[in-house]
């Protein structure tokens, strides 16, 4: 397994130092540069200064919910320009549902391994660019 993380940004954004501290070291490891937030209007801000390549987002934050963060960041409904991957203590079917309707490319059940985590987020990365290779071809 190939996981092409190399130099893409990513913000992450929990307002749990320790998962903040985890996610970032192993996206680190493997050659990604991360950013971090604790808060979802950190999140707005850091994704508006840095352009990332992917977020990982907790649908509990504090001040603005993950939910808030998703539709703010797609006000109009057309698409977020980047994949985003939640994540959320034990979210139930209709949370995950929502949060994929708002633009959320996936989602992640708290705990996960970090190793189920960097190839979800990998995953992401192959679809961008396959997708990108169809556009450049058609």
């Amino acid at each position: 397994m190939t996981l092409k993380i190399q130099g893409r940004k990513i913000v992450i954004c929990d307002a749990d130092r320790t998962v903040l501290e985890l996610l970032q070291i192993r996206l680190e490891l493997l050659g990604g540069q991360t950013f971090v937030a604790r808060t979802g209007p950190a999140a707005l801000e850091t994704i508006e200064t840095v352009g990332p390549d992917a977020l990982l987002l907790d649908l509990n934050l504090p001040e603005m919910d993950g939910f808030e963060v998703l539709r703010a960041l797609d006000p109009r409904g057309e698409g977020i320009a980047f994949p985003v991957l939640v994540m959320g203590n034990k979210p139930g079917a209709a949370e995950i549902e929502r949060a994929l309707s708002l633009g959320a490319c996936d989602a992640l059940i708290k705990p996960f391994s970090g190793a189920e985590m960097l190839e979800r987020v990998a995953r992401q990365f192959r679809r961008d660019a396959r997708a990108a290779a169809r556009s450049a071809a058609a």
